[in-house]
């Protein structure tokens, strides 16, 4: 009995293996015109075979790592955990391995793959090559024409096959995850809502949630506000975003940052105690003269009266961003206290009521303000950071803008009113319920 068994079980893998080569022989060959397209051989019934579940598809931008898109991540991950641990999770973003790292154990049956992300970007390059630039936007609407021809077609882009079938045949919803990753100045990101399109257009629900567009040419913003129009909802984090796709303001929904799904709940450090005061988390990415921020910085702490020798909370949401501020700050005679990345997510982020904070960073801002924080914020990139810093004072930070070279103000203050971190959750969970269904009754 027991050799029949396992003859019968070779048979059966080797049937699934010559019909998996012959998928892809006969992919590969139409791809590149060789010949006639070899018929694929009928599949047979396999005996008893399991049913492949359908997924609850995030799209998003974990893994590469950077603070902000990990921690949004993890949210929604917690909270498809809470409500529906049974239906697998699948997270399509650029960095798929260092993804699947950080969202180990948040939900019993979660994965990351990077077909979406992988194809997005692609065709960009692809684009630029037939179009012989080297860098440089193009226009959304032909990244999406694309990516739609790909979904529709393994075969158009066979190395991403089974991510593409995936996609096509085993989900039950496509829901792009907020963040700041879709724009102009990246299309290849921003085309990534074609997938929604396309899920939307086969009778798969799909729903955009606290998106940041901008900067986002008329041209583009038109090519989404068609991506609005076609799927089941759609909001922005930003009402200059908002107000670029949808002017009429009767389509887009204006939210709170998704990192308010689930009310900031073991978000922040337990162990508060050995805190600095002072804190400070200044980016090198996306910044013309970093030294001249470094050097505005010193200016405000001296503005404030930090005492030297003062520990400054350094928080890192890049790896190894921080080395050139770290520097600074000793050689101004201040302790620097280094908050990786790693510990942000292993720990918790390192806020607490009482502090100073300085930051160029979005999420930085949001959460120590949310947290009751006092502080002001650097703009290091007009027409993208403003636009995000104006994000949180309208969720109610009331922090203070500094700018190099003008007068420094005082730091402002935090949330005026902490709790309404769930009403956030609360309006976040009843846009997505169309995919989830009614969000369940949480105490506060």
């Amino acid at each position: 009995m027991r050799t029949d068994r396992a003859s019968h079980g070779n048979a059966v893998v080797t049937a699934a293996k010559q019909r998996f080569w012959n998928i892809i022989t006969a992919l590969h060959d139409r791809h590149y015109g060789i010949g006639q397209e070899p018929a694929v051989q009928p599949e047979p019934e396999a005996p008893d075979a399991p049913t492949v579940p359908a997924a609850h598809y995030l799209i998003g931008e974990a893994g590469f790592p950077n603070y902000g898109d990990e921690l949004i991540a993890r949210e929604w991950v917690k909270y498809l955990a809470q409500i529906d641990p049974e239906t697998p999770v699948v997270l399509d973003c650029m960095c798929s391995g260092p993804a699947a790292a950080y969202l180990y154990g948040l939900h019993p049956r979660v994965m990351s793959v990077d077909t979406v992300a992988q194809l997005a970007q692609n065709n960009y390059l692809d684009l630029l090559r037939e179009t012989g630039k080297s860098e440089g936007g193009v226009p959304v609407a032909l990244l999406a024409e694309r990516l739609h021809a790909q979904l529709a077609d393994a075969g158009q882009a066979p190395r991403y096959a089974a991510g593409i079938q995936l996609f096509a045949n085993h989900i039950k919803d496509c829901h792009v995850i907020g963040g700041g990753y879709m724009h102009s100045e990246w299309s290849a990101g921003l085309s990534r809502l074609a997938a929604a399109q396309w899920a939307q257009q086969q009778d798969i629900p799909a729903v955009v949630s606290g998106v940041g567009l901008e900067p986002l040419t008329a041209g583009d913003a038109a090519y989404v506000h068609d991506v609005a129009l076609a799927i089941t909802a759609f909001s922005c984090r930003d009402q200059q975003s908002a107000t670029a796709v949808d002017p009429k303001h009767d389509l887009v929904d204006l939210a709170p940052d998704d990192c308010f799904v689930n009310a900031l709940s073991g978000v922040y450090r337990d162990d508060t105690a050995d805190l600095p005061d002072t804190m400070l988390c200044i980016q090198s990415d996306l910044t013309d003269d970093k030294q001249a921020v470094l050097r505005h910085v010193m200016d405000v702490f001296d503005h404030w009266h930090v005492p030297q020798a003062a520990p400054i909370g350094v928080v890192e949401c890049i790896p190894r961003d921080s080395i050139d501020t770290m520097e600074a700050l000793r050689a101004h005679g201040y302790t620097p206290v280094l908050f990786p990345l790693q510990h942000l997510i292993d720990f918790g982020f390192p806020a607490r009521p009482g502090q100073r904070w300085l930051s160029t960073r979005y999420h930085p801002h949001l959460l120590a303000a949310a947290r009751g924080c006092s502080g002001s914020y650097i703009v290091v990139k007009p027409g993208y950071y403003d636009v995000k810093h104006q994000a949180v004072l309208r969720m109610g930070s009331r922090w203070t803008q500094t700018a190099i070279g003008q007068p420094i103000p005082e730091p402002g203050a935090g949330f005026a009113d902490p709790e309404v971190r769930y009403q956030y959750r609360d309006r976040i969970r009843t846009q997505v319920a169309p995919i989830y269904g009614e969000p369940p009754a949480t105490a506060r």
